[in-house]
């Protein structure tokens, strides 16, 4: 199976939708086929890093692949910054299949990058996860992590819960200006940054339980 054949066009959209370029991509499934074809003998992963607001949120994973040829290592990284917001719910399963998707990679000698390590693009939260020897997060759990508790809970909002409240909210349809006041009339503050990072917290909890809620109802 040569790289060509592996490889697809997807197209690249902007903030809006509109189409403003193409990339060619390899998918994690076809990576997976052309290692069981050469020899996958095991893939295993570790969670190095759980996402929490002190990093960003950042879900760091480590996979190795084994094949006939030898042992590949990588990593993969998932933040409310780098997926889609139906995604961030899921950030350690995104980590994790970006990393198993760079090993495989190297495993295999594929240069192209996989569609699931593009940025917002690519990771679907309900889709098959063989091999993986690293325990998702549920797909109806709400990220522990993200509500504020303790002495600096009623410090400001932080820049992270800022993001991932804008990322929900593009989700459901809601952009820029229109975010930003919905924002505020939800927290009850006249400006954003005048929120609490418990407030924040609290919201962000919120708009996951509704968007897990109407996922389910989906089904």
């Amino acid at each position: 199976m040569k790289q060509n054949e592996l490889s697809s066009t997807i197209e690249i959209r902007d903030e809006v939708g509109q189409v403003v370029g193409t990339k060619e991509v390899v998918m994690y499934s076809s990576l997976l086929l052309k290692a069981h074809a050469e020899g996958l003998t095991q893939i295993e992963t570790k969670l190095l890093q759980v996402p929490s607001d002190e990093n960003g949120r950042t879900a760091i994973v480590q996979a190795l692949v084994e094949t006939s040829k030898g042992k590949f290592q990588a990593l993969g990284d998932a933040s409310p910054d780098n997926v889609e917001a139906i995604i961030i719910p899921h950030l350690i399963r995104a980590a994790e299949t970006r990393a198993k998707s760079r090993a495989l990679r190297d495993a295999v000698n594929i240069g192209i990058v996989s569609h699931e390590e593009l940025d917002g693009d690519g990771f679907a939260p309900n889709g098959p996860d063989p091999g993986s020897g690293a325990q998702p997060d549920s797909p109806q759990e709400v990220p522990q992590n993200i509500s504020a508790t303790g002495s600096d809970s009623d410090s400001s909002i932080t820049e992270p819960q800022q993001r991932y409240l804008f990322r929900l909210l593009k989700e459901q349809g809601l952009k820029g200006k229109a975010a930003e006041d919905h924002l505020m009339q939800a927290l009850g503050v006249p400006l954003l940054s005048q929120a609490t990072k418990r407030a924040a917290g609290e919201l962000i909890n919120q708009l996951l339980k509704e968007a897990n809620s109407a996922s389910a109802e989906a089904r």
